[in-house]
């Protein structure tokens, strides 16, 4: 059942955020298309400047918008389909609230991978292309050498710590980042409806009073971190430290993403207040 709840969660989210990466994708087209040519060489047209300062501005404008589109449509969807009129029907079906539950976050989690995916090859192409051209070099030539570099960048150790075990954990917590944001808009949604009325009012109220809560809780955990780097020399500090830092952040991102599953489960199913 969770697969049918998976395939009607992805074509009920997937419109905007579509439109969203296609518009994006024809930006990119148009931004490479420029590096590719001698458009930029044109600089005393003022139609050219034009252009070019228009097509730079909706290109960030798209930026921006795809990563919200993907924000909002994870907020409605899961207000309208569980807590209004849609959720007599939701929670008629024979299926388990973790499920429901789990259908939502994985779609959102699906779509945010692949707008990040979308977002990183734009940049990475025109960043690329744009290399290429200011540097006067062949494409071929520009990603030989980022490639080499990269492969510099393997082999050398941050804080005593080899690069790739970085850059797993940069992944993991990212991971651990990806859920806790799409399960922080589902938990103030769900706080929103212990209000009796304004439940819409009180998922705002919710989500400004809990971001306040978490970073008054990251603050005070990372001041034992920062008493060490006020006292020590970054390589003063041995591997271990770095490593148990790494663990206890990957800990607290992963715990409180658990926390907030089980609270959206418990009041969705013990909870319950439609509209």
């Amino acid at each position: 059942m969770l697969k049918k709840l998976l395939k009607q969660e992805w074509k009920g989210f997937s419109l905007a955020p579509a439109i969203a990466m296609i518009v994006l994708a024809v930006l990119t087209v148009i931004l490479m298309s420029t590096f590719m040519t001698s458009f930029w060489e044109q600089s005393s047209n003022i139609f050219v400047d034009l252009f070019a300062g228009l097509i730079i501005l909706a290109y960030i404008f798209c930026l921006a918008a795809v990563s919200f589109c993907i924000t909002i449509c994870t907020a409605v969807r899961f207000y309208k389909n569980l807590f209004t009129d849609e959720g007599y029907l939701m929670f008629t079906l024979p299926v388990k609230t973790s499920d429901l539950l789990l259908s939502k976050i994985l779609v959102a989690a699906l779509w945010r991978i692949i707008s990040y995916t979308g977002i990183f090859l734009s940049i990475f192409g025109i960043a690329s292309v744009a290399g290429a051209y200011i540097s006067d070099t062949g494409i071929v030539q520009f990603f030989r050498e980022f490639f080499d570099l990269f492969k510099e960048l393997l082999d050398m150790t941050w804080f005593e710590l080899p690069v790739p075990l970085f850059f797993i954990w940069l992944i993991l917590l990212s991971i651990c980042y990806l859920f806790f944001d799409i399960l922080y808009i589902h938990t103030c949604i769900c706080m929103g409806q212990l209000f009796r009325k304004h439940k819409i009012g009180g998922a705002i109220i919710s989500y400004f009073v809990l971001r306040f809560v978490f970073r008054l809780f990251r603050q005070i955990l990372t001041i034992p971190l920062s008493d060490v780097l006020w006292y020590y020399n970054l390589d003063d500090i041995s591997s271990g430290t770095w490593l148990l830092t790494m663990f206890i952040s990957l800990l607290v991102i992963g715990g409180l993403c658990i926390v907030m599953y089980y609270f959206c489960t418990y009041q969705m199913s013990r909870k319950l207040n439609l509209d």
